[in-house]
């Protein structure tokens, strides 16, 4: 009996030591909070027997587009999600400093989810939560550069992912 004791109590305090993402020393990305997911209690983002918050896997938040370069662009974005089409929508960005933000016709939940850019109809750009590391939430950014190439960078702070409005400029580009 005694033994049991020992062994849940050990249990516990593990639990409570937190589940090894972020930095060596126990710091998190985005400063300790998380996203809580669903709060019904199932084991697709309720709570658990501790009281803590399991989510499998990530928030897709908003996606911005925009043209650096001068002259215009045609971006088709695709979100898939589950290898299910969520979204496709096609943007015609004028020169230099257009930029639009889609309306979020994908899921709110966190998923396993892709989305693909393709510029001009031929080249083709995809990432994954993993290419940042699969963090609770991300906000992407497209963006067609000045020599006409495109990149994807993601936010984790704005917009669905934090307070405030999503900002490319605390942005990190994908590999």
């Amino acid at each position: 009996m005694l033994a049991v004791a020992s062994t849940t109590a050990v249990g516990a305090v593990a639990g409570c030591m937190g589940s090894g993402d972020g930095d060596p020393d126990g710091a998190t990305d985005d400063g300790g909070n998380e996203t809580t997911g669903d709060e019904s209690g199932g084991p697709d983002g309720g709570t658990d027997e501790s009281g803590s918050t399991a989510q499998t896997g990530t928030i897709l938040g908003d996606i911005t587009v925009e043209n650096l370069d001068e002259t215009s662009h045609t971006v088709d974005v695709i979100v898939e999600f589950g290898g299910e089409i969520e979204e496709w929508t096609t943007e015609t960005l004028e020169t230099s400093g257009d930029s639009t933000t889609l309306e979020r016709n994908w899921p709110s939940e966190p998923g396993s989810f892709s989305v693909v850019a393709r510029l001009d109809g031929d080249s083709v750009r995809e990432v994954t939560p993993a290419d940042w590391n699969d963090p609770d939430c991300f906000n992407l950014f497209i963006s067609v550069r000045s020599d006409g190439s495109v990149t994807m960078a993601s936010g984790t702070s704005g917009g669905p992912c934090g307070s405030g409005d999503a900002d490319a400029d605390d942005a990190t580009e994908a590999e």
